[in-house]
């Protein structure tokens, strides 16, 4: 199996924003200017991630 830095970041982002990490925090720890470049294209969301937070409300 083979990844690139570029993935991995990918991943952490997700795996950070699935356990509620503050956001302010991971968009420091991937060295992002704007908390939309973060949300925008590094986190990715599942069909599960999009139930479970359609059932919280």
């Amino acid at each position: 199996m083979h990844h690139t830095p570029h993935e991995c970041r990918h991943t952490l982002a997700t795996m950070l924003d699935r356990s509620g990490a503050n956001e302010t925090a991971v968009k420091m720890i991937l060295g992002h200017a704007r908390t939309g470049v973060t949300k925008g294209v590094y986190t990715h969301k599942t069909l599960a991630d999009l139930r479970k937070a359609i059932n919280k409300v």
